[in-house]
């Protein structure tokens, strides 16, 4: 029988969308489904994600988008997607054709920390290894807490021995409930630090393994912990490294004294009971020195998932369990490197190829088909009908929208609509197809039917359009009530700068770090030099610095629909702050891009005759203020109220994105994946966990 499951219509092409449209496109799809198809408002692909190639063929994202090491599930779909391209065969002359040459390891990260009033750079380098991400067979489940902290303490033992200002050897420690203590582990190395470390990982070895030794374990953290501290803590005044230390072992002492002390370690819900409290709350709860937990190792943390409540740095919140779980999986279970970096635009690198795969596979795709409504049936138990805005209709003679083009060879999205393929293009390079304020007429007003255009619905489309697009099931169940209310989202800001000079040249030796916890707005960086050969700049305006900035964005929400000038506003206002940074900020990151204390506009590329702050308009910034732009949060106290891809409480709508609980609770690539391949798992009538890879909290 062909196609006995009916029809799948899924709504919303970001990450979440393709990678369930991925799963249920497999070979021999055509025997459980008589169509798979894909509506995205605007023309192209990506959601948050997404990016287009505007003048010289420059990349323009949303915002700064990094693969970190231990996205298991995103790197197999997309290592999946270039092997079923086979472009070395297909499309040799792509300077792209394989997922190496799509990510490079990105081995350098920092952070920015200002003591006494002076900032400084503390940057690491991971050592990469031999493993390497999205390997068909790498294992995958529940996560042990134990034998994360364990793996994650032996690791950073290591880690620890590379501080600067490590000491010789004053003694180890070694927690036992036997009288005759065993011989030390393996490795444990030397100095203070090192010491204090040994000991949180010696006492979660013991709570974890004797039934009440929580006393001994915890006793032996506060009396080795206070040893370094009285050691350490006065010379940390004036020495980085020492100080760094002090940080390091306080904040890690403290993960391990609450573990041991809230009973995680045994507890059947793992890490999850630690959801309702804020990470710094909980680690100085159990004893970290609050300079520790306002380090920028921590706030590196909150930066990096933007905590920022409603864009607000001096309110934050993150959930202890999470963030145990994303520093331990960050640092210590990576695979080749802790960050990897796209050599091209996100559009180019991910969503390109995973659109020509699915059309080569029989998907479909709907361009300019924006969601306004889903209607539920008489009974309520399903969704009957979902009510679409067609925004553009296409010319005479196309039958169907191809949104790519080529830059250097490379299938890629574009900056704006291809007009030529629409009927009215003068209208297409005025409209505003992407944003929520967008007031022109629709072409268009389509229903889509339950039984004739989709059997299976997945709604992949972010959670801040919910409030908009779900009013039905908001009124009907409570947990759509929950939801909305209570998983946030905020606003982010972004810019990118096209310089003429080098990095060393302009005083940065180290190209292709990340640095965060630097100064709001824009407290995250990322030096991009691979980018550069991927863009297509004449020769005398060449690049030799192209470098990436975001933070969260103090944007209200919600906005009046009629507003239509709030977008502009806001992007007037990310203007403003981009200026102020570069005039008062940037000089600490490149100090060369500054001379007698302005910076050298004169450095950026395509300004043509520009000059001073007007050539700023020719470099690239954005407002991320639309409701389906605005990054999803973890907020400490909301993971009980976001949906499990299956849970919908509807018969035939299933649920995909990084807004859902999916065992990765956190605004990334690697949870929209892990999404959209539960959505399809479950339509399929398999477990949540089918071909699931890593270890998350499911």
């Amino acid at each position: 029988m062909t196609g006995s499951r009916g029809r799948v219509a899924i709504l919303g092409g970001g990450m979440a969308g393709l990678a369930a449209a991925w799963r249920l496109s497999e070979p021999g799809w055509r025997k459980e489904f008589a169509s798979i198809t894909v509506y995205q408002r605007g023309w192209r692909l990506g959601g948050k994600g997404a990016s287009g190639r505007g003048i010289n063929g420059r990349i323009e994202e949303h915002g700064l988008h990094i693969w970190l090491g231990y996205y298991e599930n995103a790197f197999r779909l997309l290592r999946e997607c270039y092997a079923e391209l086979d472009r070395d065969r297909t499309d040799p002359d792509a300077p792209i054709r394989t997922w190496r040459d799509a990510l490079i390891p990105a081995s350098t990260v920092g952070v920015e920390d200002c003591h006494a009033g002076r900032w400084r750079h503390w940057v690491s380098t991971f050592s990469p290894n031999d493993l390497l991400p999205g390997e068909p067979d790498a294992p995958g489940g529940p996560m042990s807490v134990a034998s994360l902290v364990e793996n994650a303490l032996r690791r950073l033992l290591d880690f620890a021995a590379t501080l600067p200002g490590a000491q010789a050897p004053r003694g180890r420690v070694i927690l036992s409930t036997d009288p005759r203590p065993p011989a030390p582990p393996p490795g444990i190395g030397a100095g203070l630090g090192l010491t204090a470390l040994a000991a949180v990982l010696e006492a979660a070895t013991v709570a974890h393994n004797w039934i009440g030794a929580e006393a001994t374990a915890l006793d032996a953290i506060d009396r080795v912990v206070e040893e370094v501290r009285t050691a350490l803590f006065r010379a940390s005044r004036h020495d980085d490294g020492l100080r760094w230390a002090w940080h390091l072992v306080s904040a890690v002492a403290a993960i391990g004294r609450g573990l041991i002390a809230d009973k995680v370690l045994t507890d059947p819900r793992g890490l999850h009971a630690l959801s309702d409290e804020d990470f710094r709350h909980w680690i100085m709860r159990h004893g970290a020195d609050p300079e520790a937990a306002h380090s920028p190792l921590i706030g590196g943390l909150y930066d990096l998932t933007f905590a920022q409540l409603d864009g607000d740095p001096g309110r934050e919140s993150f959930p202890a369990g999470l963030g145990i779980l994303l520093t331990s999986k960050t640092f210590f279970d990576y695979k080749g490197a802790i960050f990897w970096k796209m050599t091209a635009g996100m559009g180019d690198v991910v969503f390109a190829p995973l659109y020509q795969a699915l059309r080569q596979r029989g998907v479909e795709f709907e361009f300019f088909h924006r969601v306004d409504a889903l209607h539920l049936n008489d009974d309520r138990t399903a969704i009957e009908a979902v009510a679409v805005g067609v925004q553009a209709r296409l010319a005479d003679g196309v039958e169907r929208y191809e949104p790519l083009v080529r830059v250097h060879g490379l299938p890629c999205f574009p900056a704006a609509p291809l007009s030529r393929q629409l009927a009215d293009p003068q209208a297409a390079s005025q409209r505003h197809y992407e944003s929520y304020w967008d007031d022109a007429p629709d072409e268009q007003r389509r229903t889509l039917r339950r039984g004739t255009d989709f059997d299976s619905l997945v709604l992949a489309i972010p959670v801040g359009m919910a409030s908009i697009i779900c009013g039905e099931l908001i009124a009907d169940r409570p947990e759509w009530r929950d939801l909305v209310a209570n998983v946030r989202t905020v606003a982010t800001q972004a810019f990118q700068l096209w310089l003429r000079d080098d990095e060393p040249t302009l005083g940065w030796p180290q190209p292709g770090v990340t640095i965060s916890a630097y100064v709001p707005p824009f407290d995250t960086w990322a030096s991009m030099p691979q980018v550069i050969d991927a863009e297509d700049w004449p020769a005398d305006d060449r690049p030799g610095t192209i470098a990436y900035f975001c933070g969260s964005l103090n944007a209200p929400w919600p906005v009046d629909r009629r507003d239509t000038a709030y977008p502009r506003r806001e992007r007037d206002r990310v203007r403003d702050n981009v200026l102020r940074y570069m005039q008062r900020d940037l000089a600490h990151l490149l100090p060369g891009a500054v001379r007698d204390g302005a910076f050298r506009w004169e450095l950026l590329c395509g300004r043509g005759e520009a000059s001073g702050p007007a050539a700023l308009d020719s470099q690239f910034w954005v407002a991320n203020v639309d409701p389906s732009d605005r990054y999803v949060q973890a907020v400490a106290g909301s993971d009980r109220f976001r949906l499990r891809p299956d849970g919908s409480g509807y018969d035939n709508l299933f649920l995909a994105g990084d807004w859902t609980d999916c065992g990765l609770n956190a605004g990334c690539i690697e949870a929209a994946t892990l999404s959209g391949l539960q959505a399809a798992n479950a339509i399929l009538g398999r477990s949540r966990r089918y071909r699931i890879g890593g270890y998350y909290l499911l």
